[in-house]
């Protein structure tokens, strides 16, 4: 065997043994060993150099029924580093720091005007870097592993900005700037294609999902085989662009009667203010006054009909639909399923999101943290970081 397969094989056995670490939380040497079906002696060295390099740490004494010596646990080290992910949308962005073990310790929503890939830069850099500072200081040896951006709009395969509907930006340097400010690798992405990957991670373990994001536009992210789906040039998931009223109202993107001017969340929120002066602050009230009948049932009609053609086109195992509104009314999905009656439909469930206006940022601080550790998959889904009290605080 050549040096080079021997490095391969090495890297391969480090990435199995992570991943099955990160899945099991806690587990012994032994445990390793038998799960993956690697010899001891293999087990036990890359453990050694994963715990000499901080990523893994011993963590407590097991117990077995037999006598003898009981086993040393192992779990990831998540104090030793962490990763951000940020959610550029049209007027504020959200972010979230997580450790190596996946959980939040940081998180906030901060408004903006308006402007120029600069000027966002420079407000995103003035927030967080305190911060990074603090939590390179908490977070030894390995501190701030990376970040991820989460983009509302095309993002081509070179990581280049193509174009925001909202901000109209178009900029080929955003990663390289972003990496020039905070000196670590920068992953830019389309915020659906995070939200999806943010869901997949921390509550659906599952090798097909998809996730249409309905805030100020509609995003679709494709999880295909464990892995973000992005198409031939990265522009895959743009759904919200798809014409559902071809006499319909001129969309930014040059089109007309594209689907997010009548199913995403701002469009309604028009609707609502030219009819009614504005939107009930509480969203509940949509569903419960008979005089928003005729408009909520006009945004349902739509939404199920972007909804039964990505069904009729792709055929999903599950679909997670997350909007403020939508994640606070799970009575909709009744709603909107009653409008799904096709014969041809084929698709496991249909439901809300579990980590509503967080999901980009949390799917692309994952995203960073499964590049970091140079491994296929990460796996959360037995972690217990939203008890039901938070969960109703992050959606």
């Amino acid at each position: 065997m050549s040096t080079g397969d021997a490095q391969y094989i090495k890297n391969l056995n480090r990435r199995i043994l992570i991943e099955h670490v990160i899945k099991e939380q806690t587990l012994s040497r032994s445990d390793l060993a038998r799960v993956t079906g690697l010899n001891k002696a293999t087990v036990s060295a890359q453990i050694s150099k994963l715990i000499d390099d901080g990523i893994i740490r011993e963590t407590k004494v097991g117990h077995i029924d037999s006598p003898g010596r009981k086993p040393i646990l192992i779990e990831m080290n998540g104090q030793a580093g962490y990763s951000i992910g940020i959610d550029i949308d049209a007027n504020e962005f959200r972010f979230v720091f997580i450790d190596l073990k996946g959980k939040p310790i940081e998180r906030k929503v901060v408004p903006i005007d308006q402007g120029d890939v600069d000027e966002i830069i420079s407000i995103i850099q003035y927030h967080l870097k305190p911060l990074i500072e603090t939590y390179n200081e908490s977070h030894k040896p390995i501190g701030l592993t990376g970040i991820a951006v989460g983009i509302h709009g095309i993002i081509n395969s070179y990581d280049q900005i193509v174009f925001t509907p909202n901000q109209k930006w178009q900029y080929s340097n955003f990663k390289s700037k972003f990496e020039e400010v905070f000196n670590v690798p920068v992953v830019i992405d389309n915020n659906a294609n995070l939200s999806a990957y943010g869901e997949q991670v921390y509550y659906e373990n599952i090798q097909d999902l998809f996730c249409i994001t309905l805030y100020s536009g509609i995003g679709l992210g494709i999880i295909n085989n464990s892995k973000i789906y992005r198409g031939y040039d990265g522009f895959a998931g743009e759904i919200g662009h798809m014409v559902v009223n071809p006499d319909g109202e001129l969309c930014s993107c040059g089109n007309k009667g594209c689907w997010e001017l009548y199913a995403s969340e701002r469009a309604l929120r028009n609707r609502f203010n030219a009819k009614f002066g504005s939107m009930p602050q509480n969203p509940a009230e949509i569903f419960e006054k008979p005089k928003y009948e005729s408009e909520l049932d006009s945004y349902i009609q739509y939404l199920a009909i972007g909804l039964n053609n990505i069904i009729n086109i792709f055929n999903p195992q599950r679909i997670v639909l997350n909007g403020a509104m939508i994640n606070q009314n799970p009575e909709v999905i009744q709603s909107i399923e009653r409008h799904l009656k096709s014969k041809i439909n084929s698709y496991e469930t249909i439901h809300l999101s579990h980590l509503g206006e967080f999901a980009c940022a949390l799917g692309g601080a994952a995203l960073v943290l499964k590049n970091y550790l140079n491994i296929n998959t990460l796996d959360f889904v037995e972690y217990e970081y939203f008890n039901s009290h938070e969960k109703s605080a992050w959606t």
